[in-house]
């Protein structure tokens, strides 16, 4: 058994990461670090965070001084803490859907020329590493600003760090962008985030935000550790045991990994626990990284088209794309099934059979009752949330582990023909 949980830091990194933490003296990483992401993301300025969505808050902060304008369109596939930011912000999310079966957002300027008054900036959500086509929008938001009040465009490039469209880096075409170093991207700090401010128009005030502590990041490391040891071959068959139980059972502090039918809540400020800036051993982290940063990818995206290739025969299975596009990052690689009851079938018919597999993580917000008020209608990308499963692409996932995924997702699909 494997498990689709494969951490950038290896369990012998942390365990050294642990231990030098609290020996740790401030060097010049975050100039270094810096260097690192201009050859990747050119010429942008760069702001360090503890989380992708304290970037994001403060794009939309920068946004809220320079326009009287309150509303931001956004793909309604996405993470609700996602929207909650926006509302946090002092503006509202105007709810956009996804094209059907695939992660294409339909922005399209033209059909929402009544708000364009309204419009203070546009969010393209580069989902599951697949890239927006986000150059005729841009064109779009380009020729409005020539007559009009200016429309910010955003990337949110938290799984999609490396996707590229003729060679330029997702997160480099909007005035600004976003990226997450969370514990499960290609690239990792525990958390982390940066802030792409590609037309150097913020200003960041530091004081605003609190400096990590040595023991904030221990923790972080700690509780890493002991999930690792948790996803060990000899421990992990019991751990898998209980998972399958919580899925079935509904144990709720496994639900958002395994389940989507949880509870969105907000608060009503933005939350103080995301109020830190990215402490230096955290850059160092990142910058040990970046070197192995192509060859993970080329990995990811080999072991992606492998599953495309397999089951792209299968009538009752879709995928994000009609043709593998390489130039996309998988974290994760998504089946979409036609239908939400054959889609549980599947997921636990593979849970029976010792496949970690999960769900997908990004809910269809407009139909949360919490949002209710912004009152969109997205049913592809409703269809889409209900029905994907996420299969694991990460480095320990053998080709002999990848062909027995195939086989089971093969011999479940044949009973249907």
């Amino acid at each position: 058994m494997i498990s689709r949980f494969c951490f950038n830091i290896s369990i012998q990194e942390n365990l050294k990461n642990i231990l030098n933490i609290l020996f740790f003296k401030k060097n010049n990483f975050e100039l270094n670090l810096k260097k690192e992401m201009s050859k990747i993301y050119n010429d942008s300025n760069f702001y360090f965070f503890d989380y992708g969505r304290t970037a994001f808050f403060e794009i939309l902060s920068d946004i809220k001084k320079k326009t009287k304008k309150r509303k931001i369109l956004i793909n309604s596939l996405t993470l609700f803490e996602v929207i909650n930011i926006i509302i946090y912000s002092g503006f509202s999310p105007v709810f956009v859907d996804n094209k059907k079966n695939t992660f294409q957002t339909e922005i399209d300027l033209n059909n929402f020329k009544s708000d364009l008054n309204e419009i203070a900036g546009i969010v393209v959500t580069h989902l599951n590493g697949i890239n927006h086509n986000i150059i005729q929008l841009k064109k779009q938001i380009e020729s409005h600003n020539n007559d009009g009040e200016k429309i910010y465009l955003i990337e949110d490039c938290a799984v999609a760090m490396g996707a590229h469209i003729d060679g330029q880096r997702v997160g480099t075409f909007g005035d600004f962008g976003f990226l997450s170093f969370n514990i499960m991207k290609n690239i990792t700090s525990y958390t982390g985030g940066v802030l792409l401010d590609n037309q150097k128009m913020i200003e960041v005030d530091n004081f605003k935000y609190r400096r990590l502590s040595k023991i904030n990041i221990l923790k972080k490391a700690i509780f890493i550790f002991i999930i690792q040891l948790l996803n060990t071959k000899l421990i992990f068959p019991l751990f898998f045991k209980f998972i399958k139980y919580s899925y079935k059972y509904s144990f709720n502090f496994v639900l958002k990994k395994y389940r989507t039918d949880f509870e969105v809540k907000i608060e009503n400020n933005f939350p103080s626990r995301f109020c830190f800036l990215m402490h230096d051993f955290q850059k160092k982290i990142l910058l040990n990284q970046f070197k192995d940063l192509e060859i993970k990818q080329i990995n990811r995206t080999s072991k992606s088209k492998f599953y495309f290739d397999s089951l792209k025969k299968i009538k009752n299975l879709n995928f994000p794309q009609d043709e593998f596009n390489e130039k996309n990052i998988f974290l994760e690689f998504p089946i979409i099934c036609d239908l939400k009851k054959t889609k549980n079938e599947l997921f636990e018919y593979l849970l029976d059979k010792k496949i970690d597999v999960k769900n997908y993580y990004y809910k269809n917000c407009s139909e949360e009752k919490i949002y209710n008020s912004y009152n969109s209608i997205c049913l592809n990308s409703k269809s889409i949330s209900e029905n994907i499963i996420m299969l694991p692409v990460h480095e320990k996932i053998t080709k002999d582990y990848q062909q027995k995924i195939v086989d089971i997702i093969k011999s479940f699909y044949s009973k249907y023909n």
